[in-house]
């Protein structure tokens, strides 16, 4: 099909309300609402729930199942998923590369629960959706009491170099595809590799915050941002700090740019890499935070440190706002090579 029309910038923020399965498509550097046609994808995506993806690509779901790409109009059928609507708007997908690419496999992670599914496109299994219940341990759920556990989930979650790395603590969750043969009951390969916390210092963070944690990969690096909050009010971010991944030494380390580009995050655990300015208007070694209840973006500068939040005006009503991404986003092919220290 044809190429998207210039006349839609990417990357743009979306707005969906999941009472309607309505899509928005908004423009940041006109704070408007890009208007209604045949550009905006209102008869494919319409009445769906929708999920992006860092790759260019949303998941669509409703009678039928697909990804889209709003850029090329390219459409990939998937096989019909039995997740109910409702619940699914909360999800995270990824893709553990491009959907052409051979073996490529579409993952949902649901935030408050103990399943994955996964797909294979083209997989000699049939390519129907498996669920996978994991376990990757406990973690106190009372400060206060220790002896009070709860099962650890999955967030935050990213795609890099063939896998997916999640929980960035002191180790980090690594699930590996490669092997996954589920016609015999072999499942995603969980495992962990060490990921030593940087200091306040190297990080950049002030003392005495706490933080949400996003991980995003770009050119085939895993990089995660911090949200920083003060303890007394968690409610208010009063910075970030950007950190990437070092695999050799198995340690973050601070950044001090992001070598031009822009970073974007939106709620559900979505962050992605993107090209800094042309008709888009984001600017370079900046990251992009999207609220929709209060409609705002907040911006960090990562060289200076400065924020400043930007109001959307006209933004609609919604529950979830994500980034329509160009399929040219900062996401390099790599051979999947051996996790670097298994620790579990």
């Amino acid at each position: 099909m044809a190429s998207i029309s210039s006349s839609l910038a990417l990357p743009c923020l979306a707005f969906h309300r999941a009472a309607d399965r309505s899509t928005v498509l908004y423009s940041v550097p006109e704070k408007k609402r890009i208007a209604a046609g045949a550009d905006t994808d209102d008869d494919v995506l319409a009445d769906k729930t929708i999920l992006p993806t860092a790759r260019g690509y949303v998941l669509a779901h409703g009678t039928t199942t697909f990804l889209y790409s709003p850029q090329s109009r390219r459409k990939i059928d998937l096989p019909p998923l039995d997740i109910d609507q409702d619940l699914l708007v909360d999800y995270n997908c990824l893709l553990s590369d491009d959907p052409a690419a051979p073996g490529c496999v579409v993952l949902l992670v649901e935030l408050d629960a103990l399943f994955i599914w996964y797909h294979r496109i083209g997989g000699a299994d049939g390519g129907e959706w498996h669920e996978h219940e994991y376990d990757i341990g406990s973690q106190q759920y009372d400060p206060a009491d220790s002896t009070l556990l709860e099962k650890s989930v999955i967030t935050p979650i990213a795609a890099c170099r063939g896998r997916f790395y999640f929980n960035p603590l002191d180790e980090m969750g690594v699930i590996d595809f490669s092997s996954t043969t589920p016609d015999t009951g072999t499942g995603p390969a969980f495992s962990s590799i060490a990921a030593g916390s940087v200091s306040d210092e190297e990080s950049g963070s002030p003392r005495g915050q706490t933080s949400v944690d996003f991980l995003v990969e770009s050119e085939g690096e895993l990089y995660m941002v911090s949200l920083l909050f003060a303890v007394t009010g968690l409610r208010t971010v009063t910075g970030a700090s950007v950190q990437v991944m070092d695999f050799e030494s198995s340690r973050w380390r601070g950044v001090g740019d992001l070598g031009g580009r822009a970073f974007v995050l939106s709620m559900y655990n979505f962050g992605a890499s993107c090209e800094s300015g042309g008709e888009a208007g984001l600017r370079g070694d900046c990251v992009y935070v999207a609220y929709p209840v209060a409609k705002k973006l907040l911006v960090f500068d990562v060289k200076d440190g400065s924020m400043e939040s930007v109001k959307l005006d006209d933004a609609p009503e919604s529950d979830k706002a994500f980034w329509v991404l160009p399929r040219t986003c900062l996401v390099r092919h790599f051979v999947t090579q051996p996790v670097y220290s298994v620790i579990r």
